[in-house]
């Protein structure tokens, strides 16, 4: 007997659609080119390619990654290109191939700065059609997050790493992004977020490895929904609330329906409709950057989400 195939309720879809930026170069998992370029080939075939975002690569391998990428009989990919210390340089060669190559494109410009001054040379050599999303640490958010929207840019906010120092606090990433969502800033998260919700897990593959509390995915969109919502609305951000859902562990706390997702994890059920949240997905939180697709799925499927 064929198992039937679960249908995606409408509201869930919207929240995942190309959420997952594929980063299978990067720890913890740490694959070879060609494992990664092949493990996203067949993901554009998955029954859930929906929820598949770009692939992302260091700009200084992009002449690795051409020599075993075999797409140009086919839509391009979309790439996104980690830009090193090396700016002007990584810049120009993304604005090369983006002009010769026909099987992949660089849409997205990833780049940590401290300074004003690095924006400001981002912007000066960006290519044309290219989004930057420039990485700041939580400490620095008050300082240059007002200069990332004043150059049209948007955010990036690292939410975890291979210890368990690199994960921000609840209250810090929830004030990162009431202020996104203050100065309208788009933004997108990495590292750390392979799973749902708020959970205690191994922070590597490797046997034995360090355990550490991680954030979730859902946790950290759905704050970004409620934030998102309540500047729509023309409200107040309440940081405790963010704060609150980004710390929820229950799944049960989540209802996806055809009409409009619900949280009931903060005391008073709160309701993001589907028009609201393709808004923002497409405006806000844009994604989340995660070295495996098919875990965070899988995982969703454990909670009978998907």
């Amino acid at each position: 007997m064929t198992t039937p195939v679960r249908v995606t309720v409408a509201s869930l879809q919207v929240f995942l659609e190309k959420m997952i930026d594929y980063a299978g170069l990067f720890a913890p998992a740490s694959l070879n080119m060609m494992a990664s370029v092949n493990n996203y080939s067949r993901y554009l075939d998955h029954s859930q390619r929906w929820a598949l975002g770009r692939f992302v690569l260091p700009v200084a391998r992009l002449d690795e990654f051409l020599s075993v990428q075999e797409n140009a009989a086919a839509a391009p990919w979309q790439l996104s290109g980690i830009i090193s210390a090396n700016i002007e340089a990584d810049l120009a060669m993304v604005e090369e191939l983006n002009r010769k190559t026909p099987g992949a494109v660089i849409d997205s410009l990833e780049v940590r700065v401290c300074r004003q001054n690095e924006i400001e040379l981002v912007r000066k050599h960006q290519p044309t059609a290219t989004t930057a999303m420039y990485e700041i640490a939580p400490e620095h958010a008050g300082e240059l997050l007002p200069i990332v929207r004043s150059v049209g840019g948007c955010a990036k906010l690292r939410t975890g790493g291979v210890v368990e120092e690199a994960f921000p606090t609840v209250e810090r990433l929830a004030g990162f992004i009431a202020r996104c969502a203050e100065l309208g800033v788009p933004f997108k998260a990495t590292a750390g977020l392979h799973h749902p919700l708020r959970c205690r897990r191994p922070l590597t593959y490797e046997p034995n490895s360090q355990e550490g509390t991680m954030h979730g995915f859902l946790n950290v969109f759905t704050a970004a929904a409620i934030a998102w919502s309540a500047m729509r609305a023309g409200g107040t951000l309440d940081n405790g609330v963010l704060a609150t859902c980004l710390a929820d562990r229950d799944s049960a706390n989540w209802h996806f329906g055809e009409d409009a997702m619900i949280w009931r994890g903060g005391g008073e059920a709160v309701r993001i409709d589907v028009h609201e949240l393709r808004s923002m997905r497409s405006q806000f939180a844009l994604s989340f950057g995660s070295c495996s697709f098919e875990e965070p799925l899988q995982d969703l499927r454990e909670l009978d989400l998907l």
